[in-house]
């Protein structure tokens, strides 16, 4: 359908269209089960297989309502366009303003100088139907600009929906890293607690993505050696790495 962006052009904005209400589902005689945003309809086509995987965040239910939410715009656009009809064709378009530049010339004509013979009625008769098919002419190119603004909208949504995805990638990323950073904690307290019960001369805390260090490293018995180095420490240490 004409209303609907091209895959190839818009992969994100197309996956999410696919999940939103069908046009007519939306009338209240339709038989089809209303839309759930948390549980959306599986696809087999290749296009959302391929986006899915290039983008594996677009299956959170959190995102795609996000996502929903932000291109409202171009959903209830699609709809309008659905009663309108497709975009006419460049031909048609073409004819319509040459024909319109023609009506529009005949109608700015005087006809103060006409008398009312067969001829003036004969012409005005004419007027009527110009002015009938002026309205015609003006319908296919408004209907034109429609589809024409419904492109831009596509193209601005599409860019939407990325900044959303990265902004969705970016704070996925952090979550791991600080489940990460977690871990990591957990795994030098428990170094701590063993050089505290045991002599030891050397640690080796090298490559954990540490921010910080835990003072009591400074107080362990006889420690010689502490290896501090691809970290992310944002406080300086006295202690030396090595």
């Amino acid at each position: 359908m004409a209303a609907e962006p091209n895959p190839k052009n818009f992969p994100v904005l197309s996956y999410v269209l696919a999940r939103l209400p069908s046009f007519t589902a939306k009338s209240p005689s339709s038989s089809v089960p209303p839309f759930d945003i948390e549980q959306p309809p599986p696809s087999s086509s290749s296009s959302s297989i391929e986006i899915v995987t290039q983008m594996p965040h677009l299956t959170q239910p959190d995102v795609l309502a996000s996502m929903t939410s932000a291109i409202s715009d171009v959903a209830e656009t699609r709809s309008i366009l659905r009663t309108l009809g497709p975009r006419p064709d460049h031909e048609s378009v073409d004819k319509a303003r040459a024909k319109l530049s023609e009506i529009e010339s005949f109608l700015s004509e005087s006809f103060e100088d006409i008398a009312l013979t067969d001829a003036a009625a004969k012409d005005e008769k004419r007027r009527q139907e110009m002015d009938q098919e002026k309205t015609w002419c003006e319908s296919i190119l408004k209907l034109d600009e429609v589809h024409a603004s419904y492109e831009k909208l596509l193209k601005e949504a599409e860019e939407r929906l990325v900044r959303i995805y990265e902004s969705a990638e970016k704070n996925a990323a952090e979550d791991e890293e600080n489940v990460a950073a977690v871990e990591v904690n957990e795994e030098v307290v428990g170094i701590l607690q063993h050089a505290s019960a045991n002599p030891v001369d050397r640690v080796d805390l090298s490559g954990r993505k540490l921010r910080l260090l835990p003072e009591a490293f400074g107080r362990i018995q006889g420690l010689l050696v502490l290896n501090l180095s691809n970290n992310k420490l944002e406080v300086s240490s006295n202690t030396n790495s090595k």
